[in-house]
């Protein structure tokens, strides 16, 4: 979603505008590598797998709705042409390569067909100050600050 900027050998910051709080970013980089728009080091998902969409099968109505396919910002959902448990035909399934975790479509579901494993509750999210990191660190830090003053 362009939400973060930089080059491999630079911290990258996050667009607090075009993040969407999927979690992507805590699972395929170091933790230490992400900046939030306060400056401050990102440690938002510290695990080693993303979350990932699940459909529950006897509730979704599948062509009947299709909100959550059309909401997937990284067209992680489709409609297989199956028959469902209701009125309607197909039923929603996820790419696990491209679901994210966003939950945007768990958001927007208004049958209770779809979550996302784990839940957010079982996620931790630690923000760092510079302060408490390890000196190479907060020199990584003062190095990214000092670029992005000094950009026009």
């Amino acid at each position: 979603t362009n939400a973060i900027t930089g080059v491999r050998d630079e911290l990258h910051i996050i667009d607090p505008t075009l993040c969407i709080d999927c979690g992507a970013c805590g699972v395929v980089c170091p933790p230490e590598a992400i900046l939030d728009d306060m400056g401050d080091i990102c440690r938002t998902f510290p695990r080693k797998e993303a979350p990932l969409a699940k459909i529950i099968e006897e509730n979704c109505i599948g062509s009947g709705c299709e909100l959550c396919i059309n909401i997937c910002p990284f067209d992680a959902l489709s409609l297989e042409d199956t028959p469902n448990h209701h009125d309607f035909w197909g039923m929603a399934t996820v790419d696990p390569r491209k679901c994210t975790g966003c939950r945007l479509c768990e958001q927007s579901c208004g049958w209770s067909a779809i979550y996302i494993d784990p839940p957010r509750e079982m996620l931790k999210r630690k923000v760092y100050p510079m302060e408490i990191l390890t000196p190479k660190k907060g020199k990584g830090l003062q190095r990214a600050k000092e670029r992005q003053a000094a950009a026009p």
